[in-house]
């Protein structure tokens, strides 16, 4: 029976284990204890049909070379990881010691995919094979004597073969190492950047606490007099063992996280969440029908979840360090956007007292190039195209954007960020461009 934890419903995100002493739960393969303090991450480069996409890993290790010697797991626990919500992202699920080396490539033993495509406009789970199996990357990487990441991109695209309601199942990852940014404040995701980890207060030692995240590992956070705190949160001491939370770290030389960011998700353990790609709407705006990436409710995941909206639900953009223009409201939010859902207490259909709006990620083809617009052209085929029925999305890129490519007339790219609904027509500011 898989354990599914309610934060970004879906992210999950959200997703770190602190390596300890033991087993890695499931794997006979002893953790990794001595070596540089790495961050092990994973992203995924989408298949855009594709809704969700989660599997359970239990067990990375590396292959040494040059006379670096193989690792023990760098996992201390199972990670259960949606890689569909991180398209365009990396988001950390553990805190390894890798000893300072060159390695050839990586194990990753992954079992129980949950996958979820559209078929036809209706969300569909995909009958999966095979269940279980590991998965080889043949990449060379070279883990420093400082602090490291460990980034693991799953091509999706490259790994499920659909054919109607089944799928064949090959995962395949992309491997890259790098270290901490030497300039704090320049970091990107790949180097010391970690936005929207969220989980669990675990234990709260001033001035550092500890929470279990939505992959049910643990991560310690430091606090300074510059850490905000946000939406009840005025300071540490505010926070209480089992409150849901987000936080947003810079990753410190060291290896350690500093938490930037505190915002209160749900008190006590009674708070909820649920992230995804919003499925269905009724008018007057009273429920809203998400596709299930995360959800806590249930012990067999579901298809999709339905959240109940009322007066007093507020509304709200998960903007970073974006300049938002567009609206987000009762009467601006439309089929194919990505939300995130926050109530409190566990009935179903949640009632959310908190709707957010977070980044996606959509490809498509690139048209009408002017300075830094442009407009993408989605396939018919693809999640967003099948629940929002949009023919096109007028893309804004933002200033502080990470512009791995520069988008061209009739060029294929993938852009993440934050998609608006007026209405009539859809709009995304993008943080980030690159190829798919």
């Amino acid at each position: 029976m898989k354990r599914v934890l309610f934060v970004t419903l879906f992210s999950i995100v959200f997703a770190l284990a602190l390596t300890v002493a033991g087993c890695g739960g499931g794997s006979n393969n002893q953790v990794q204890l001595t070596g540089t303090s790495t961050t092990v991450q994973f992203g995924d480069a989408t298949n855009d049909q594709v809704a969700k996409f989660e599997l359970t890993v239990t067990s990375i290790t590396l292959t040494g070379a040059s006379g670096t010697a193989n690792t023990s797991n760098l996992l201390a626990h199972p990670v259960e990881f949606e890689f569909s919500h991180s398209a365009g992202t990396l988001e950390p699920v553990s805190l390894a010691k890798v000893p300072a080396g060159t390695y050839s490539g990586a194990t990753i033993s992954w079992s129980d995919p949950d996958v979820v495509a559209l078929n036809a406009g209706v969300p569909t789970k995909l009958t999966v094979t095979p269940t279980s199996g590991t998965a080889n990357v043949n990449q060379s990487v070279t883990i420093s004597n400082t602090a490291s990441f460990l980034n693991l991109d799953l091509d999706l695209a490259s790994s499920l073969t659909i054919n109607g309601t089944s799928g064949t199942l090959n995962p395949t990852f992309n491997m890259t190492a790098t270290s901490v940014a030497a300039n704090p404040g320049g970091e990107d995701d790949d180097n010391g950047d970690e936005d929207d980890v969220h989980g669990t207060v675990t234990a709260i030692n001033a001035p550092k606490f500890t929470i279990q995240t939505t992959a049910g590992a643990s991560i310690d956070f430091s606090t300074d007099a510059n850490t905000r705190f946000k939406d009840g949160l005025t300071q540490l001491s505010d926070l209480k063992v089992n409150d849901v939370v987000e936080v947003d770290a810079q990753t410190q030389s060291d290896g350690t996280k500093l938490a930037t960011k505190v915002e209160l998700e749900g008190g006590e353990g009674e708070g909820e969440e649920a992230e995804g790609l919003i499925q269905s709407l009724d008018n007057p705006l009273t429920t809203i029908t998400i596709v299930h990436q995360v959800d806590s409710t249930n012990t067999a995941a579901p298809t999709t979840v339905q959240i109940s909206v009322n007066a007093q639900t507020v509304y709200s953009v998960r903007a970073d360090k974006l300049s938002v223009t567009g609206v987000f409201d009762a009467t601006h939010i439309g089929k194919g956007q990505r939300i995130e859902a926050d109530a409190d207490g566990q009935a179903s259909p949640i009632v959310a007292r908190k709707v957010k709006l977070r980044e996606q990620a959509l490809i498509g083809t690139v048209s009408n190039v002017a300075g830094s617009t442009f407009t993408l052209t989605p396939s018919a085929s693809s999640a967003f195209a099948q629940q929002a029925g949009a023919v096109t999305v007028a893309v804004t890129v933002a200033n502080n954007a990470n512009l791995k490519v520069t988008p061209a007339d009739g060029a294929t790219v993938r852009v993440r960020g934050l998609v608006f609904f007026d209405g009539t027509n859809y709009t995304m500011i993008a943080t980030r461009v690159d190829n798919n």
